[in-house]
């Protein structure tokens, strides 16, 4: 008797400890059979690691740095992301359209002289920037050694994310997303820890500035490496005629979509904290840009992964299969809507309970920010997977349409709460309830859009 028990609660043993085994099997047959959902995990495998070492490095970083510091990053971060949506003069958005490598290759080279031009303009428009404005604009005190600083990590952060951009479009058409996946991580790394080691030497709020330049564009190199294995085969597949054809191909995207693209960057959460930065103080920026890096941002990755491998597929089913493109956008949507939801709330409800103990006693006004944003975030979060659908359906006009009356609706409302003399919470809260009620507008213009490319 005893040792049938013996063999009965081995065998037990054997069966428990071969679950994991079969339940990782049983994953990896699932995933080869749903092409989408294995490069949407591949992806949030590296995008997941990535921001939790940036979450956990966070609690350092508020105590090496200030609000008043993190508000200096706020402004030059979205002074930033609103000049690098022209970085390519959005040419890198036609990159999963191409159908054949010598389209692909051609195109990637008119981004690449795109963002040489461009990077050449900007230059020139920072350095010839007034001194006078620039102080009103910017968040703190500083003098001529300052200036020249601000001016030329602008001017580098502006060439190496513009060049990153270019790589990650790159690779979403080569389906390279296990190297994306590998830069989500890295950037999780760079940036966080380039910030502390440039604390721990005295650099100031510069330092936080030349951290996030490198944690942005880290991993660029080995995205263009992953397209572009041969080297001597891709410059034997340039031509200046080529080129010019696939400039003049995709010529709406420049023409209209980068305009609009910086219309949406203005509307965006970016623009925020040049008004907060002028009505109030960058302070209160840095409060909600560790608010944004904190609730956000993870959403946001998550979003962005997810956007790669539907612009991926979508580039190829908006021709061929209108009725998947369709079933893609409502599958994502709505999964997304629950995730962005439940994030939300447990970030309110921890954040309320740990901010001041977690960030640090400096920072505890920053919870009152975060109830003020979280609608904001919430309704961005739920159409980011699927933003550039009226750009893969060529509606640069309807886009740019939305966006322009984002940008003077969620402004006017801001200017509104000014106005009426408002606290700073109020005004940001009326802000990011205007900034939901745009995002839904997007959804039913997008919705409508695809079905319409059905009929």
């Amino acid at each position: 008797m005893q040792d049938s028990a013996a063999q009965g609660l081995e065998l037990k043993r054997r069966r428990l400890t071969a679950v994991p085994g079969i339940q990782i099997r049983r994953l990896k047959v699932l995933l080869e059979n749903r092409p989408f959902l294995k490069n949407v995990s591949i992806m949030m495998t590296g995008a997941a690691a990535g921001q939790m070492i940036s979450l956990l490095l966070s609690p350092i970083l508020t105590r090496l740095y200030s609000p008043q510091q993190f508000g200096i990053l706020s402004v030059y971060s979205a002074i930033l992301a609103i000049l690098v949506v022209v970085a390519s003069l959005r040419y890198e958005l036609a990159l999963p359209l191409t159908r054949s490598e010598e389209d692909a290759n051609n195109l990637m080279a008119v981004c690449v002289c795109a963002l040489m031009l461009t990077t050449a303009g900007i230059g020139a428009a920072v350095f010839a920037f007034p001194e006078n404005t620039l102080e009103t604009l910017w968040p703190g005190p500083f003098n001529s050694v300052h200036i020249a600083s601000y001016r030329g990590l602008l001017i580098l952060g502006y060439a190496c994310l513009g060049g990153y951009f270019i790589a990650l479009y790159a690779a979403t058409r080569a389906g390279a997303f296990r190297a994306i996946a590998k830069t989500r991580l890295a950037q999780g790394v760079v940036g966080p820890t380039s910030q502390i080691g440039l604390a721990l030497l005295g650099a100031g709020a510069p330092g936080l500035l030349i951290g996030s330049i490198l944690g942005q564009s880290a991993g660029t190199f080995g995205l263009f490496y992953s397209v572009v294995a041969d080297s001597r085969a891709f410059l034997a597949s340039l031509s200046w005629r080529k080129m010019w054809d696939m400039a003049k191909r995709y010529c709406r995207f420049p023409l209209v979509s980068s305009w609009s693209a910086l219309i949406d960057a203005l509307g965006s959460s970016q623009l925020l904290y040049l008004l907060i930065s002028v009505q109030y103080s960058a302070r209160i920026a840095g409060f909600i840009f560790l608010v944004e890096r904190i609730v956000s941002r993870p959403l946001a990755i998550v979003g962005t992964s997810i956007l790669q491998v539907f612009v991926g597929e979508a580039g190829e089913t908006v021709s061929t299969d209108p009725a998947k493109l369709k079933s893609r956008f409502y599958q994502v949507v709505t999964r997304q809507i629950g995730l962005a939801a439940a994030w939300v709330l447990v970030a309110n409800l921890a954040g309320a309970l740990m901010f001041p103990t977690v960030f640090g006693a400096e920072w505890d006004e920053g919870i009152v920010y975060l109830q003020a944003m979280s609608l904001g975030y919430l309704a961005l979060a739920i159409v980011q997977p699927v933003f550039h659908t009226l750009q893969i359906l060529e509606q640069q006009a309807l886009a740019a349409a939305w966006q322009i009356g984002r940008l003077l609706f969620t402004v006017g409302v801001f200017e509104a709460g000014v106005a009426f003399g408002l606290e700073a919470p109020w005004v940001i809260a009326a802000y990011s309830a205007a900034q939901a009620v745009s995002c839904l507008v997007l959804f039913l213009l997008m919705a409508r859009s695809i079905q319409q490319l059905q009929r």
